[in-house]
């Protein structure tokens, strides 16, 4: 995904001038910054929600969106597996819908509350429904904006092992407070500055090269890329 000469503001509030980016095709890209860093406005110019002007360039034409958001915001009178079919087109057979739910549901280990209601379900089965709801719908760009926000590490760690695989073939714009998080997932993370009465600009950007899937973000290398991320977030 390419962006190219983005200008976006609320009223006379300017957020982009002239923002380019270029984001790794099929990978992860990391958002971070302070915030009021136009980070969730960000997420909201590539699903188009917002209207902007210049360009954005996606990786396949008609490209279709999903959005983790902080909250899982699940149905709360519909149980797991109910809010997961929600999303589905409803010009799929029974049998499809069926197929896509419980491939979903298994690689994302929710069969034991699939007919749960959201407040009998914990934080950590909450946010891997709202993931089950998001990918479930096979779509090209996957937006998640803080998704993990509230949870303790493990839980990070248990959702953030069992999504890596999911999604190898999409692109995935991931915003973040969280330096670990932006370690174990991300292929380029671009850091944010947004001084006040000036626009947005990308103060830094830094590539990882390992692998998600066995990566070590207490390596060597991974030390010195937190080191240079801590860097760009505090300097």
């Amino acid at each position: 995904m390419i962006i190219k000469n983005l200008n976006f503001a609320y009223g006379e509030k300017v957020i982009f001038q002239d923002l380019n980016m270029d984001l790794p095709t099929n990978g992860v890209t990391c958002i971070m910054g302070g915030s009021g860093a136009g980070k969730t406005t960000l997420l909201n110019c590539i699903s188009r929600q917002l209207r902007f002007d210049g360009n954005i360039e996606y990786d396949k034409e008609g490209a279709s969106f999903a959005y983790v958001f902080q909250q899982p915001r699940l149905i709360p009178s519909m149980t797991v597996e109910d809010n997961i079919k929600f999303v589905l087109p409803k010009d799929l057979s029974k049998e499809q819908i069926e197929e896509r739910v419980n491939d979903i549901i298994v690689k994302l280990q929710l069969e034991e509350c699939r007919k749960s209601y959201p407040s009998k379900i914990s934080g950590g089965q909450a946010g891997r429904a709202s993931l089950a709801r998001a990918l479930v719908t096979d779509c090209d760009v996957l937006l998640m904006d803080e998704p993990f926000k509230g949870l303790d590490v493990k839980l990070k760690n248990d959702i953030l092992n069992l999504l890596i695989p999911l999604i190898q073939q999409k692109s995935v714009v991931f915003v973040t407070h969280d330096v670990e998080e932006a370690l174990a997932i991300a292929d380029r993370v671009f850091v944010f500055e947004r001084k006040e009465n000036s626009s947005v600009r990308v103060k830094g950007q830094i590539d990882i090269t390992q692998n998600q899937s066995n990566r070590d973000i207490y390596g060597e290398q991974l030390n010195q890329v937190r080191k240079d991320i801590y860097d760009l977030l505090t300097q």
